[in-house]
């Protein structure tokens, strides 16, 4: 039987023009969006009113390749080992709701690589593992079980109650959002300064806040050559690749 070769995982790439090729953010989407969507809600945009001049990826993530694991895979031969064949030397990852999750997942995997994550909303798995946590007496009793490797879920919870300080995790959300609770508790495991809860639900409204929100205060880290705020304005057409 011919083994099944499935599709290029679908980015967009934003290259800031004349900037070097060494710095890169990755984006992955939540379940119901496509790469699309960061550039109709001004993701890029939001990125280059500020002077930042990292590359933005937005990936498209399927909640199939999560509950199995290979998005971890996949995220590593078509995303990070690019990335660094083609010289970046600083590597973002985050996402939206379930790609946030994906993003903090893959960074277990290859801290060494990873200088920063942003999640934004994240979804925090099910209320099976958030069980699990708190008949464990809290996340930092909490230890997986036995023969998770490519269980998303646990990778990504197991890696943030045990990391170090490098690399830092920057949690945003919204208090009206429905996973407030499982957010939260994510947020136990990092140092206050990198939690910020603010008004808003589980939607684009509260995602362009917060990630306006975050390049604001870590614009400079992500290259910013200048600072200037105001609405999400349309950005410039967005090169598209299959890989």
């Amino acid at each position: 039987m011919a083994a099944f070769d499935p599709e290029p995982m679908r980015i967009l790439f934003d290259p800031p023009a004349g900037a070097p090729a060494d710095r890169l953010v990755v984006l992955l989407t939540g379940t119901y969006s496509e790469p699309e969507d960061f550039v109709r809600e001004g993701f890029p945009g939001a990125a280059r009113e500020r002077g930042i001049d990292a590359s933005l990826a937005m990936v498209g993530t399927r909640a199939a390749e999560v509950a199995d694991g290979t998005v971890l895979e996949r995220l590593r031969d078509e995303v990070i080992e690019p990335a660094r064949a083609r010289g970046t030397r600083h590597l973002w990852l985050g996402g939206i709701s379930l790609g946030a999750l994906a993003a903090l997942a893959c960074a277990a995997r290859h801290e060494a690589d990873i200088e920063g994550v942003v999640l934004l909303s994240p979804y925090p798995g099910t209320r099976e593992v958030q069980r699990e946590i708190d008949a464990a007496g809290g996340l930092a009793k909490w230890r997986p079980p036995s023969g998770t490797q490519g269980d998303v879920e646990r990778e990504a919870w197991s890696w943030l109650a045990t990391r170090g300080d490098r690399p830092r995790v920057h949690l945003y959300y919204g208090t009206g959002d429905r996973f407030a609770a499982g957010q939260r508790l994510m947020g136990q495991a990092l140092p206050d300064r990198d939690v910020h809860a603010v008004e808003g639900g589980h939607d684009w409204a509260a995602w362009r806040r917060l990630w306006s929100l975050f390049l604001d205060e870590h614009g400079a880290a992500l290259g910013a050559r200048g600072v200037a705020t105001g609405a999400l304005e349309a950005p410039a057409p967005i090169a598209r690749s299959a890989r």
